[in-house]
């Protein structure tokens, strides 16, 4: 044992432990110290490492190094026996900590990461998060719910958007594929953040996510090509084949839907899908517009005029051959519902309509169009250009002011005074466009012959 000078607060020892084959050095070391007050101090060793240049070896050099440190250590009055046997206690428990974390986040599947988020979006979107939650169920595979929400990659992510835009998909859905990875994205941000976000659901957290797999698939192409402003809009002629069109639907439901889509100056699909029996109040209907970043779905209301009337009334009637469907209704703000359950009107035997099942249903019309030289039809249009059309129309055609058009469309209405102010509903305007409105329909739908309109094609609206 050799001893390399002394502070009184500690020395560095090197002793030579005999290891057969060749001496081994290794560095120690050694201070006096006592438990407390009165009582007797005793020699106390750390082991510092073996003497060498490999590594995990020391030099003299570093083994005086952290001698020194030691002994400023009891100088100060610390006991680095004490400390490190600490340190070493901390490691053992983050280690089996992290092993639990570990064994957890294997457990975590992203079928429960996806349900937490919705379970998210429920305490504050009720609407959206039951459009998301569908959206999920249509388009994640199953085997890959199954996978642990840790081990999902950025290629899993990609694989699923590749089926609804890839280059061999002749059917392309970019605006699903696009809100798909914007909802898987916001929902692996959600994990990752719900151990220190207070309003985050206790099941979002624990899954042990090192990145966001959605937010790092490329997304600029898909939005450029797919979330472009529409600009397309119907002509007269081609308004008149597309309701005739439409009432030639056999699908009950779809056809009603799409008339009362129309018929009500383009409201917006999901909302209009979303009407309950609880939404239709007197002679009027409440939709919610839970469009946007907005927390609290808005309230709009529309006046039941006798075209909308005989539209819902229909689509009870053909609902009432089957039970009827019952959907969530609207979240206010403090966390209370409107009917916590209520039929929905837009209902079939298999459930509520979703919106994509109207898109297929205006892609097929705007097929048949395209192919139908009578129908006039310039170029290919979808189920979001039909409201543009309605309003352009209501523009042109009826000159509809254009705040009367963003009241009647729930659009556009963000300003100060509109949001903190001005609470009126503007019902006898509305009123007053919406039969100004189908009256025009009537009349456009028995106007000029040359197209033929399908037999059971009927007017939206007495005259």
């Amino acid at each position: 044992m050799r001893t390399d000078g002394s502070e009184g607060y500690g020395s560095l020892k090197a002793r030579n432990r005999g290891v057969v084959g060749a001496p081994v050095i290794e560095f120690l070391f050694e201070y006096w110290w006592h438990d407390g007050e009165g009582a007797k101090a005793k020699p106390v060793r750390i082991t510092l490492g073996r003497f060498g240049d490999g590594a995990g070896r020391l030099t003299l050099s570093e083994a005086r190094d952290k001698a020194r440190s030691l002994a400023a250590a009891v100088r100060e009055g610390r006991d680095p026996k004490a400390e490190q046997d600490a340190q070493k206690q901390r490691q053992r428990v983050e280690a089996a900590a992290l092993r639990v974390e570990l064994a957890t986040a294997s457990e975590r599947t992203l079928a429960g990461l996806l349900s937490a988020y919705v379970a998210h979006l429920r305490a504050g979107k009720r609407q959206s998060a039951r459009d998301v939650e569908t959206l999920f169920a249509r388009r994640m595979p199953s085997d890959l719910l199954a996978l642990p929400a840790a081990a999902i990659t950025p290629e899993h992510i990609a694989g699923v958007l590749a089926a609804l835009v890839g280059p061999d998909v002749e059917s392309k859905k970019g605006r699903e594929a696009v809100k798909l990875r914007a909802c898987l994205s916001s929902a692996f941000k959600l994990a990752q953040g719900a151990s220190i976000d207070p309003m985050a659901p206790a099941s979002a957290a624990g899954y042990g996510l090192t990145m966001n797999p959605a937010a790092a698939v490329p997304v600029a192409r898909m939005a450029a090509a797919f979330n472009r402003a529409g600009e397309r809009t119907l002509s007269i002629d081609e308004m008149r084949a597309y309701l005739a069109h439409v009432a030639a639907l056999p699908a009950t439901v779809q056809r009603l839907a799409l008339l009362f889509q129309v018929a009500s100056a383009g409201q917006r699909i999901e909302q209009l899908l979303r009407i309950s029996d609880s939404d239709v109040v007197g002679d009027t209907l409440v939709m919610w517009d839970s469009k946007g970043r907005r927390q609290v779905p808005r309230r709009h209301v529309l006046p039941l005029v006798p075209a909308l009337a005989e539209l819902i009334s229909s689509a009870r009637e053909a609902r009432a051959v089957t039970s009827p469907v019952m959907i969530e209704g609207p979240q206010q703000g403090g966390g209370d519902l409107i009917e916590p359950r209520s039929a929905s009107i837009w209902a079939t035997e298999s459930g509520p309509l979703h919106p994509s099942t109207l898109s297929a249903a205006v892609y097929d019309i705007c097929t048949a169009m395209l192919a139908d030289p009578k129908a006039k039809c310039s170029s290919p249009f979808r189920g979001g250009d039909i409201r543009r059309t309605v309003e352009t129309m209501l523009a042109q055609e009826l000159r509809v002011p254009k705040d009367s058009r963003a009241q009647l469309l729930s659009h556009g209405i963000s300003g100060v005074q509109d949001r903190h102010y001005d609470k009126g509903d503007h019902l006898e305007e509305k009123r007053r466009v919406l039969n100004a409105w189908n009256d025009w329909l009537a009349d456009l739908c028995i106007g000029p012959q040359h197209i033929a309109l399908a037999s059971n094609v009927r007017r939206l609206h007495a005259a």
